[in-house]
């Protein structure tokens, strides 16, 4: 039988992707599906590694966290393709 849950490479994968643009944290959640406490531990853990980088971009009230995939980021989301693609 088939594990029909995302695996941990699927959500850093998605959030990745995401993030190539800059991405904020309701859109993370939102699009990514998923949890706030599953947010938290991923973007520490992305954040943490030099994977995203979290920029503070301008708005009309103030500032917002906006994230992005840093080259490094870039780097994986290529080798987790590849990984994809042998198991399929």
């Amino acid at each position: 039988m088939v594990n029909l849950r995302r695996s941990e490479f699927d959500i850093i994968n998605e959030m990745l992707n995401m993030a190539n643009n800059g991405v904020k944290r309701t859109e993370l959640i939102y699009k990514g599906n998923l949890s706030y406490h599953q947010l938290q531990k991923y973007l520490s853990f992305l954040l943490e590694k030099d994977i995203l980088q979290e920029k503070r971009i301008k708005n009309g009230n103030g500032f917002n966290k906006v994230y992005f995939t840093t080259e490094k980021g870039k780097d994986l989301l290529i080798t987790i393709k590849k990984m994809f693609t042998y198991i399929e």
